[in-house]
C-alpha cells in the first residue's frame, strides 16, 4: 500500500489549499443547496450572443443572464462602463444597490466581462446578503470559488490563464483544482465541457480528476507524498 501511495497521482496543490477548496465547497453547498451543481456547465457559446461588440445593451443583458443563473434579482444590481481603466471592474453601493463598474474596453471582450460580472455577483452573494464580512481574509478566492459552483468557472479559468499570478482571486492551479472538485461533486470523471478550457488548464483539471478519484480509492492517500 505504502507503494501504491507513492506512485499514486499526487495531489496539485497544497494540503492548505486542499482543504480549503473542500471546507469552501461544503459550506457552500450548505449555502446554496445543490442545485447549481445540477444544472450544466455554462460555455460562452450558452451566455454570449454571435456578434457581439460590447455595447451597453449587450453587456446589460449579459449581467442579467449571469444574475439569473446565480440567483439574484437583476433588478438589485446596476451596470456601469465608463472610460476609465479598470481592468478587474469594481462593486460598490448606490442608494442600497450595487454597481458594477466596468471599462468600455473591458467590455468589449466577453469572457474577462463575464468573469468579471459573476466574480462581483459572488461578493454580492457573500457579502451583500451577510453571508460573510467584508474583511474576511480569502473573500476574493471564495467569490471566485462562488462562480465556479454556479457553472461560470470557464470563463474565470480563461482569465486566470491570463493572469496566472493574480491575486487575491484563485491562482490558475487553484483554479483547475477547483473545478476538478466541481466536475466531481458532479459525479463527472471526463466532462466534456473540459474542452471549453485552455489546454494547461485541461491538463490540470484531468491531473485533479485523477487524485481525487485515487484518494476516493484509498483515502488514506491524501497527502502522503
Amino acid at each position: 500500500m505504502l507503494i501504491m501511495r507513492w506512485f499514486g497521482p499526487r495531489c496539485p496543490v497544497s494540503p492548505e489549499e486542499d482543504a480549503w477548496v473542500a471546507s469552501s465547497l461544503t459550506w457552500l453547498m450548505g449555502e446554496f443547496g445543490r442545485g447549481p451543481l445540477e444544472l450544466p456547465p455554462v460555455r460562452p457559446a450558452d451566455l454570449v450572443p454571435a456578434g457581439y461588440a460590447g455595447g451597453v445593451q449587450e453587456a446589460r443583458t449579459l449581467l442579467d443572464a449571469i444574475c439569473l443563473r446565480m440567483g439574484v434579482d437583476p433588478v438589485r444590481v446596476e451596470l456601469e462602463l465608463h472610460s476609465r481603466e479598470v481592468p478587474d471592474g469594481h462593486l460598490r453601493l448606490r442608494a442600497g444597490h450595487p454597481v458594477i463598474g466596468v471599462a468600455f474596453g473591458h467590455a468589449a471582450d466577453p469572457v474577462p466581462l463575464v468573469a468579471t460580472i459573476a466574480h462581483e455577483l459572488g461578493h454580492v452573494l457573500l457579502v451583500g446578503d451577510g453571508r460573510i464580512k467584508p474583511d474576511r481574509p480569502d473573500a476574493e478566492r471564495l467569490a471566485d470559488l462562488v462562480t465556479v459552483y454556479f457553472g461560470l468557472g470557464v470563463f474565470g479559468s480563461r482569465v486566470a490563464v491570463r493572469c496566472p499570478r493574480r491575486a487575491p482571486g484563485l491562482t490558475l492551479p487553484l483554479y483547475a483544482y477547483a473545478l476538478a472538485n466541481y466536475a466531481w461533486q458532479r459525479g463527472e470523471h471526463a466532462p466534456d465541457w473540459l474542452g471549453e478550457l485552455r489546454f494547461g488548464s485541461r491538463v490540470r483539471v484531468r491531473r485533479g480528476l485523477r487524485h481525487l478519484a485515487y484518494r476516493a480509492a484509498d483515502p488514506a492517500s491524501a497527502h502522503s507524498l
